[in-house]
């Protein structure tokens, strides 16, 4: 049986990644000074993602972890991760000159495939393209889970 191959991050290259100062960040409605403060320190880092942003990891209530993408070109939130994630199986893998990115863990807010058809919860790999400030679904997999998992 034959599989398409992953999405890999050199099919979604960008260049030139920004390497200049991140701009200050730009104040956000209905934020809070913790997420303010998160988002400032995240803006003192480099470059991390598709060109000229700043991906980051912030807690979002519980031990639900949220993605948050930065431009530090502009200091603007420019979006966020479809997803919070629960905290003890969440992943994220990218690089600063491709838009794509790998989010592994279980979501905690439902999923849906790139169908549009809901899913069961379950722990899986998605990959993502950042096209217009968006993560777009290109392909997901399920993670095997161990059999120490098993009720």
């Amino acid at each position: 049986m034959a599989f398409a191959a992953d999405p890999a991050f050199k099919d979604y290259t960008v260049t030139p990644v920004f390497t200049g100062p991140s701009h200050k960040l730009v104040p956000q409605e209905n934020s809070s000074p913790k997420m303010d403060q998160a988002r400032v320190q995240a803006l003192k880092g480099k470059v991390n993602f598709a060109g000229h942003y700043i991906l980051h990891r912030l807690g979002c209530g519980g031990s639900a972890i949220c993605g948050e993408v930065l431009d530090a070109q502009t200091g603007e939130v420019v979006g966020g991760l479809p997803n919070a994630y629960d905290g003890s199986t969440f992943g994220m893998v990218y690089q600063p000159d491709s838009r794509l990115i790998i989010v592994s863990g279980v979501t905690l807010d439902g999923e849906e495939d790139a169908q549009g058809n809901a899913l069961e919860s379950g722990n899986r790999d998605r990959y993502y393209e950042f096209v217009d400030n968006e993560f777009r679904l290109l392909s997901m997999t399920d993670v095997e889970s161990s059999p120490m998992d098993e009720e």
